[in-house]
C-alpha cells in the first residue's frame, strides 16, 4: 500500500474514496466495495483520502479517537486499499473552501470518486451533490446510501458510543474486523508473573479511546495467533486507578519487551471490580482463561 501526502504527485489512475475513515465500519466497507468495482472496470487503483493526525484536537472536540493513524493504515491495508492520500488537518486546511479542495483533487488522475450520502467538504460545507456537479465532466461520482444497525446509521460516532459503553460485542458486528489496539510492550510491575498470569503491558497513544473492561482477545506474535485475556482499565484490587492495557497471552512463553503487538478484543468477559485479595483475583483469572480457551 502506497501512502502519500495530499498534493504529492501520483503517477497512476485512481478511484478515490472520500471521507475521514476514523474506523472501517460496514458503511465504509460498502463504500470501498463500490470503489473496488469501479477500479476493476477502469483498471485503476483503489485510493482513500484521510487525515494523518487527530483532527478532533484542531476542532476543539473530544480528542479521543477509535483508531490512531497507524492503526487506520493497518485497517486500510487489510481491506485492499492500494493508495492512501493523507492530509494534515490544521487551521490552514480547516479554512480551505470546498472549491479549493476539489481543485487540488482534480490534480490526480481520477477515474471515479466514491463518497457517502452525507459527505461534506470545505469550510463552506459543500455536499456530495456539489461534488457530483464539479466532476461531471471528469469522472463518475458514486454516492453511497447509509448502512443502518437497529435503525441507527452506522458511523464512527456510533462506534465511539459503543466503546464508551464497553459494548465490544456489538461494536465488532459493525466493524470490518474486531476492535484492536496496537502498542509497544513495556515493563510493568511484574505482579501478574508472581500470580502465574504474566502479562504484556502495552503502551498506546494517549488519545486512543479505550473500552474499560476485561476481554477475550487475540494477538499475533511472530506470525502466530494466540488467544489472550485482556484487561483494559484500572487495577482496583491493587489500589491503582490509572488506565492501561495488559494482555495475558495463553500458551505463550517468550520475551516480548520492545515488540509492537496488535491485540484484538473479540468478546466482553466482565467488568473490572475490586477483589478482596490476589488469591480471589487468581481464581477469577482461572475462570477467564477457561472461558477464552473454550471460545
Amino acid at each position: 500500500m502506497q501512502v502519500i501526502e495530499f498534493g504529492q504527485q501520483l503517477n497512476c489512475p485512481i478511484v478515490l474514496c472520500l471521507g475521514y475513515f476514523g474506523t472501517m465500519h460496514s458503511g465504509h466497507v460498502k463504500l470501498l466495495d463500490v470503489a473496488k468495482q469501479r477500479a476493476h472496470e477502469c483498471k485503476a487503483k483503489v485510493a482513500l483520502f484521510t487525515f494523518s493526525n487527530n483532527h478532533l484536537q484542531v476542532l476543539g472536540k473530544d480528542s479521543t479517537v477509535v483508531y490512531t493513524y497507524a492503526e487506520r493504515l493497518e485497517l486500510y491495508k487489510n481491506l485492499g486499499v492500494e493508495v492512501v492520500i493523507a492530509a494534515e488537518f490544521n487551521n490552514k486546511f480547516r479554512a480551505c473552501s470546498g472549491d479549493k479542495f476539489v481543485e487540488q483533487l482534480a490534480g490526480y488522475n481520477l477515474k471515479g470518486i466514491v463518497c457517502g450520502f452525507d459527505y461534506t467538504y470545505g469550510c463552506d460545507h459543500k455536499n456530495s451533490q456539489s461534488l457530483k456537479v464539479y466532476f461531471s465532466d471528469v469522472c463518475n461520482v458514486d454516492i453511497v446510501d447509509a448502512v443502518c444497525w437497529n435503525n441507527v446509521k452506522v458511523s464512527t460516532t456510533l462506534a465511539r458510543d459503543l466503546l464508551l459503553k464497553s459494548d465490544v460485542n456489538t461494536l465488532n458486528t459493525i466493524l470490518s474486523e474486531p476492535y484492536f489496539v496496537i502498542g509497544t510492550v513495556v515493563h510493568g510491575r511484574h505482579v501478574g508473573s508472581e500470580m502465574g498470569f504474566p502479562t504484556a503491558n502495552l503502551q498506546v497513544s494517549c488519545d486512543k479511546l479505550l473500552p474499560i473492561g476485561v476481554y477475550g482477545g487475540v494477538t499475533v506474535v511472530d506470525g502466530k495467533s494466540y488467544k489472550a485475556i485482556v484487561n483494559v482499565g484500572q487495577k482496583p484490587t491493587f489500589g491503582l486507578d490509572y488506565v492501561n492495557i495488559e494482555a495475558h497471552i495463553l500458551d505463550f512463553d517468550g520475551d516480548l519487551y520492545g515488540k509492537t503487538l496488535k491485540v484484538s478484543l473479540t468478546r466482553f468477559l466482565r467488568s473490572i471490580r475490586k477483589y478482596k485479595d490476589s488469591d480471589e483475583l487468581v481464581e477469577q483469572l482461572k475462570q477467564d482463561r477457561e472461558t477464552v480457551l473454550n471460545d
